[in-house]
């Protein structure tokens, strides 16, 4: 006697194979990301859960006292410090990301011709960067003296008059930061943008100058174009690492004069550690950390859009 199959049966019968093999393929995939997603749920995801609810108590040093509801988050938009220190966080990234950027683009195109001791130089800029955010700061702390740093005896020598301040001024305190900054970091710049020069087909150049084109033309019609990819990349993370600023400030400013070097991450700093407020603190970090989201998603649909 026949057996009949209706084609939905066979269909059926067929797919059950599928499934299983795709349900195989979906529990590998997650067994050779679990490395990662065990320490990324538990120094990150839970750290952010455990702040968000702090951030809903009044918290101290001795733990949970009170619960406040969205009382901390009124509170800080209620503070004008809050807003002047997320604009000296900001003004900072205006200082710094242009500098940088400009400073580590230059020194990547110098270093990408055929010159002498290439390796040593490239070497040499980008040592700093390798150093701790402490030791740096060190470093130029005493280069800053203002009596006997070494910046302002050259200066002096030079015929610069007097002794400047740099730690100690309002006007001249962001610019010593900024170039503290921009010594530490503009290795990584340089390297990046230079790993960037060396994907540009040579082809490229070579028409160009057949055609006539000048030094300056082939900078502003190839190799921007070629690096543009690069920028975007060094543009977002130096923004999110500016606003992140806080162990230059913290050692070579301390917040000052008055309040005129005072970030946000020092502002989050202070009122969990120096005013034991770490709900408040919390609720601080859960709106930083939210406000920086926005930009990097900005930052996304921009140059996402240009594309």
């Amino acid at each position: 006697m026949d057996i009949k199959v209706t084609e939905s049966e066979r269909t059926l019968v067929l797919r059950k194979p599928q499934k299983a093999a795709r349900m195989t393929a979906e529990v590998k995939a997650i067994a050779y990301l679990l490395p990662f997603l065990i320490p990324f749920a538990v120094f990150y995801l839970w750290p952010v859960w455990r702040g968000a609810w702090m951030s809903l108590h009044v918290w101290s040093i001795q733990g949970m006292q009170k619960f406040v509801g969205l009382a901390n988050y009124k509170k800080i938009f209620t503070d004008s410090d809050f807003y002047l220190y997320l604009w000296h966080s900001f003004y900072f990234v205006i200082l710094n990301v242009p500098s940088v950027i400009i400073l580590g683009l230059l020194l990547a195109l110098l270093i990408n011709q055929k010159i002498w001791f290439r390796t040593a130089i490239r070497s040499v800029f980008f040592m700093p960067y390798v150093l701790s955010v402490s030791v740096i700061s060190f470093i130029w702390l005493r280069l800053f003296d203002s009596k006997y740093g070494p910046i302002n005896a050259f200066l002096k020598l030079i015929g610069v008059p007097g002794d400047l301040h740099w730690l100690t001024d309002k006007n001249l305190a962001w610019p010593a930061i900024t170039l503290t900054t921009d010594w530490w970091t503009v290795g990584f710049v340089m390297v990046l943008f230079l790993a960037g020069l060396q994907e540009i087909p040579t082809d490229h150049y070579e028409a160009a100058k057949i055609d006539g084109a000048g030094a300056w033309k082939q900078f502003w019609h190839i190799t921007l174009p070629g690096l543009s990819r690069v920028m975007k990349i060094q543009v977002f993370y130096q923004v999110i690492a500016g606003l992140k600023l806080f162990g230059q400030v913290q050692i070579m400013t301390g917040g000052g004069p008055g309040d005129s070097t005072n970030t946000m991450i020092r502002y989050i700093y202070v009122t969990g550690f120096k005013k034991d407020m770490f709900g408040l603190a919390s609720a601080q970090s859960i709106v930083f950390c939210l406000i920086m989201l926005l930009i990097a998603v900005l930052q996304f649909k921009l140059t996402d859009s240009k594309d």
